[in-house]
């Protein structure tokens, strides 16, 4: 949908005067939807768990199928501390691997979210994360300028169209406005160890002992965040899933939901890493978007020559075509335009398993904005 008008929206204060809502809502209302990383961070940082969960390896719990963690039950007599509800929601199942390809039928987009996650979100909310924003941590198949950086442009000067078939994903796109455009923690070459490195942070905005991954947890207040890290470290396996496990650990400290996700490429020959991202998700019971069975069906299966890089569209000047046009089949058939349309399903999915969660008041000032940017 086009907006003839240019408009930011407006401040929701403004918004909730304007529309005479009073202060019920404005006390039930998020903090700002605005991405500033100029800023100092004023709030506290979510404390982190004291001691490193076990592994499943090591954990002397039987074998299930299905999770111990359950936030409905009964409460005990004395309430949890903040510190020990961290500790319960970073203790993964013991639970069997799938299968050696059971992986591969897994859906693209999760079929809901575990009650674990829904803990993890309100606490974060308690926390003061803001559940419109998202987070991007990853390497070279994250970086905005091919993966959602589009979704931040302006109605009137956008770089994509949906097309029938894909315009219910405008109300999403609505919402998370201002996290497209991406933060500190992605970048070119980054791999699972050096998210932790200051080598890597961005000096104009990270402390001097922060990785890219803390820094932006720390910068951004976002709720969730996708984590796709798709180069194996060292070549070494073991190393790989020891740094992938640290990387949902801290994350899950921080109040922020992992999203793990498959790669389009095998470069190592065996699928191992998709395995161990699938068996992560499955023992802390993430979210997981499986974007390597997105792109079975495509043409290359999205990988350009080289099978590591993603397959794109080209304009008329034969280059990158930075254009999303969904309604056209042939952009869909791209490894680019297929992880940005999956990203936006994922991102739906996200918001329509949490938006109960927050409140009324909420979900009427986002409904107000998005009226008066469509108007």
């Amino acid at each position: 949908m086009i907006n003839k008008n240019n408009n930011e929206p407006i401040n929701r204060r403004e918004l909730l005067k304007l529309f005479g809502f009073g202060s019920a809502l404005l006390l039930s209302s998020c903090v700002s939807k605005s991405q500033n990383t100029n800023a100092e961070n004023s709030s506290t940082l979510p404390p982190k768990a004291s001691d490193v969960p076990k592994t499943s390896s090591e954990t002397d719990a039987p074998k299930s199928t299905e999770s111990e963690f359950s936030p409905t039950d009964a409460p005990t007599d004395l309430p949890l501390s903040l510190e020990e509800e961290f500790l319960q929601i970073q203790q993964p199942l013991n639970i069997d691997p799938l299968s050696e390809d059971e992986w591969m039928s897994l859906p693209i987009v999760p079929e809901k979210l575990s009650q674990r996650m829904l803990r993890l979100f309100a606490l974060g909310q308690e926390m003061g994360r803001d559940a419109r924003l998202f987070s991007v941590v990853g390497d070279c198949q994250t970086i905005p300028s091919y993966f959602l950086g589009n979704f931040d442009d302006s109605l009137s000067s956008s770089r994509y169209t949906l097309g029938d078939e894909y315009a219910y994903l405008q109300e999403t796109i609505d919402y998370y406005k201002g996290s497209y455009k991406g933060g500190v923690a992605a970048k070119g070459g980054q791999n699972v160890a050096a998210v932790f490195s200051p080598l890597w942070a961005n000096p104009e905005f990270c402390k001097s002992d922060e990785g890219p991954l803390a820094c932006e947890l720390r910068l951004k207040k976002s709720v969730f965040t996708f984590i796709s890290l798709e180069e194996n470290w060292k070549g070494d396996l073991v190393g790989y899933v020891n740094n992938l496990e640290k990387v949902v650990l801290y994350t899950l400290s921080q109040g922020v939901i992992p999203i793990l996700s498959t790669k389009a490429n095998n470069l190592e020959g065996d699928h191992s890493i998709n395995r161990a991202i699938v068996e992560i998700a499955r023992r802390y019971e993430l979210p997981l978007w499986n974007f390597w069975a997105s792109v079975q069906d495509i043409p290359k299966q999205g990988l350009d020559a080289d099978r590591f890089h993603l397959t794109f569209s080209l304009n008329l000047a034969n280059n990158f075509d930075s254009r999303f046009y969904f309604q056209d089949s042939t952009q869909i058939d791209t490894g680019w335009g297929m992880r940005n349309i999956t990203a936006l399903m994922l991102l739906d999915f996200m918001r329509k398993n949490l938006v109960n969660e927050i409140g009324l008041g909420h979900q009427m000032i986002f409904q107000l904005e998005r009226w008066i940017r469509h108007s």
